[in-house]
């Protein structure tokens, strides 16, 4: 049996590789088997640990080694990412093909017969779980199917312009964390499109500017204001599932982090996928100056605005900063008033498309409950259903998607299918 740490440590473009917990693991169990039998105990408990740790995730061992491969970020993935045609360096592609024969070897590691040195005579692998997003990826079975790998480097720099690289190309949705960067959502919110009833024309306008900056035209950043609970949030995080094969990827940005906006589009820049930062709930009160800082990042700064990037910001708040109408007037304690008001203000025009979303009216409210309540499937009289929500508007919240959600969500089980 070779020695599973001298392959990881002759890796050099996939070096990361060697960092891996189920690998290191896998690593000192075979170093234990092979330098004494009085480290057998040591070998076991390192052999189950790698085991516990692929259970844990979802993954058969291959399939983990080929989900570390394909979602690698290192310097062939990154320049493989931007441009597909690109000719690599005559060093890099030997590099990179020299690792991949590596690679071969270290997939086909035999666990079964690594198990049974141990003494381990029952061992039974861990499975990858459907659903797993290495199964999705062409490159896998590619990977999977050829006996030769460094005869796929052109199929693995295809692979990266599609897909992309590292934690973008694993996740569609990522929310952006001040101490580790980008961090993927394991569990984004589901939304369709065709899930939120209404607003037909703010569905139209975000779809259109969107596409147009998919397509690599010119697009603007976007607000989309109003009361709360009209589905601004839902429509931006439904973009994600929209357009996710076209490259769009979703980037949460806290309010509290706005400070973190130049690092973020710095981090952003280096990527080939289109992102969209959404903001939730952005305003400002009137002693808070972060929106300075902001309002430079949008445009107006020394650094260049991101080509791959737009700011989608949802807010209660039409102009974003709290305004008092002493604000209007001049006084005598500041000599321009009018520019302070005009500052203020300006915050919300470094959005090209500003986007209002107004509360439903009842008859509306009304035709959003009914509809929620057709696709859930719920049998129920619609008058009964029709005068239990308007019951439920009047003692909670008024009018809005939002309400009609809580109201059919709270519905008794009996009105289900599964219930007739």
């Amino acid at each position: 049996m070779y020695n599973l740490r001298t392959v990881l440590s002759r890796l050099s473009i996939y070096r990361q590789l060697a960092e891996d917990q189920v690998l290191q693991n896998l690593g000192r169990a075979v170093d234990a088997v092979l330098e004494a039998p009085a480290r057998n105990l040591e070998a076991v408990d390192r052999f189950q640990q790698a085991m516990f740790q692929l259970w844990e995730q979802g993954l058969s061992y291959p399939d983990h080694i080929l989900d570390l491969i394909l979602f690698d970020d290192n310097p062939f993935s990154r320049i493989a990412e931007h441009c597909a045609e690109k000719q690599l360096g005559q060093g890099l592609r030997q590099a990179v093909q020299a690792d991949l024969d590596l690679l071969y070897e270290l997939i086909h590691l035999d666990l079964r017969r690594l198990a049974q040195q141990m003494g381990i005579e029952v061992i039974i692998l861990p499975e990858t779980v459907p659903g797993a997003r290495v199964l999705e990826l062409e490159m896998a079975g590619n990977l999977a199917a050829s006996q030769y790998w460094p005869g796929c480097l052109e199929q693995l720099i295809a692979h990266y312009s599609r897909n992309f690289r590292g934690t973008v190309g694993r996740y569609g949705a990522l929310r952006w964390d001040s101490q580790c960067g980008l961090v993927g959502v394991e569990h984004p919110e589901a939304v369709a499109l065709e899930d939120l009833i209404a607003y037909q024309s703010q569905k139209e306008q975000v779809c259109s500017n969107t596409e147009r900056f998919l397509h690599g035209y010119p697009a603007n950043h976007i607000l989309l204001y109003g009361p709360r609970g009209t589905g601004k949030s839902s429509l931006v995080k439904a973009l994600r599932q929209r357009y996710w094969q076209e490259g769009l990827r979703l980037v949460e940005l806290a309010r509290e982090d706005l400070h973190s906006m130049s690092r973020v589009v710095e981090v952003l820049q280096g990527y080939a996928a289109r992102f969209i930062l959404f903001i939730d709930d952005l305003s400002f009160e009137d002693y808070e100056t972060q929106y300075k800082g902001f309002k430079a990042a949008l445009e107006g700064s020394l650094q260049s605005r991101p080509q791959n990037m737009l700011v989608y910001a949802t807010s209660n708040r039409r102009h974003l900063i709290r305004e008092f109408f002493s604000d209007r007037k001049v006084t005598d304690e500041e000599v321009h008033g009018q520019e302070t008001m005009q500052e203020k203000l300006s915050l919300a025009d470094r959005f090209g498309l500003n986007i209002t979303f107004p509360a439903p009216n009842q008859q509306l409210y009304l035709e959003m409950v009914e509809k929620m309540a057709r696709k859930q499937g719920i049998v129920m009289d619609p008058e009964v259903l029709r005068r239990r929500a308007l019951e439920w508007e009047r003692l909670r919240h008024g009018p809005s998607g939002r309400t009609a959600r809580q109201f059919v969500d709270s519905l008794d089980r009996k009105y289900y299918p599964e219930h007739e």
